[in-house]
């Protein structure tokens, strides 16, 4: 099982800026922000959620879902957005059960993704879930 959480909140730069220019330059970042989820829905991130809302005057990413295998592809769009967009900050969660038993905590910030590993979830058998017992 492939399973995923995540948000970010969309900046289309990490300085405090507040004219018409920053307001433009935030309008095209979030139109190629659209562009790429709409993109990555027909690349294999289907019958999930990848949904962009707008909240408070700022865009905000949701990324949820689960899949038989492993989907580079939500990674690859996080990825993306934070490329678009390197104001951007967030965390996707994500756990593949055919590569570990740890759930990795994919941070954004400052236009770049790291992966980390999160204690909070993991191990997975022990801190979610009991031992499969036969």
């Amino acid at each position: 099982m492939f399973e995923w959480h995540g948000w970010a909140t969309i900046v289309a730069s990490s300085e405090a800026e507040e004219d018409a220019e920053a307001d433009g330059r935030q309008r095209g970042v979030e139109a190629r922000v659209a562009q790429a989820v709409a993109s990555a829905k027909g690349r294999g991130v289907v019958n999930e959620t990848a949904d962009l809302r707008h909240a408070n005057g700022s865009l905000h990413l949701w990324l949820a879902g689960s899949h038989n295998h492993r989907a580079e592809a939500v990674i690859d769009l996080f990825r993306s957005v934070a490329r678009i967009a390197p104001g951007s900050y967030g965390v996707m969660y994500v756990f593949d059960d055919d590569l570990t038993d740890t759930w990795e905590r994919w941070v954004m910030r400052r236009g770049s993704v790291n992966s980390e590993v999160d204690a909070s979830l993991s191990p997975h058998v022990g801190m979610v879930e009991d031992p499969y017992n036969r």
